[in-house]
This record gives structure tokens, C-alpha cells and sequence, in this order.
């Protein structure tokens, strides 16, 4: 199910907040991401455009959640945090798996 919400933020599957949160991943960990969430990611790529981002991934990998402004004249960390409150609506845990177009994370995808 995906929702259009206000300042173009898109709730797909779960919604997450980011690394800094409720999840902490050790540093050689690597996050399990299931391919419908990796198919979100990319379409997140494609809706961001010039813009900026924040893409979300739920512990278990199998939801996700993202926030993004496709102009050029958005504010830097008003994306993360549109993330982390779809997040925090959800209940669930989450990391940040990248910022615009950056993975921020090691990970797998899984079918």
C-alpha cells in the first residue's frame, strides 16, 4: 500500500526512522533487504530527481518508507525527518539506508 502524504513523503510497506534511532547496526553487520524494497528504492531514485532524500528500511527488511523533494530547494534534514516520523507512526524499527542517492549501510537482497 502505498499513501501520498504532505511534502511529498511516500509510505511504502512500513514506515521507519533512521540509523541513529532504535536501530543500531555494528559496523560489520550487513541488513537482509527483501527485492520489493530494493524495486522501492530504485523507484525513490527516480521520483527524487535533483532534490533530496531520505530511504528507510524496516529491522526485518521486508518494509520500507521514504520522504523526498523533487526541487532543488528543499531543506537538507527535512527529509530524515519526515522519515523518522513515518516511522515512529508505524511502530516499527528501522534504519536510514541512504540519504538521496548514498547507501548509508552494508546489505544483502534477498528473494
Amino acid at each position: 500500500m502505498r499513501v501520498l502524504v504532505p511534502a511529498f513523503a511516500v509510505l511504502a510497506l512500513a514506515a521507519c526512522q533512521p540509523q541513529h534511532g532504535r536501530v543500531h547496526l555494528a559496523e560489520d553487520e550487513k541488513i537482509q533487504i527483501a527485492k520489493g524494497v530494493w524495486d522501492s528504492f530504485e523507484e525513490y531514485k527516480r521520483l527524487m530527481g535533483r532534490g533530496g532524500g531520505a530511504f528507510a528500511v524496516t529491522e526485518d527488511g521486508l518494509g520500507s518508507a521514504y520522504s523526498y523533494c523533487p526541487a532543488d530547494r528543499c531543506l537538507p534534514g527535512s527529509m530524515t525527518q519526515s522519515a523518522i516520523e513515518l516511522c515512529e507512526g508505524a511502530g516499527v524499527k528501522c534504519v536510514i539506508f541512504a540519504q538521496g542517492t548514498s547507501i548509508k549501510v552494508d546489505y544483502d537482497v534477498i528473494d
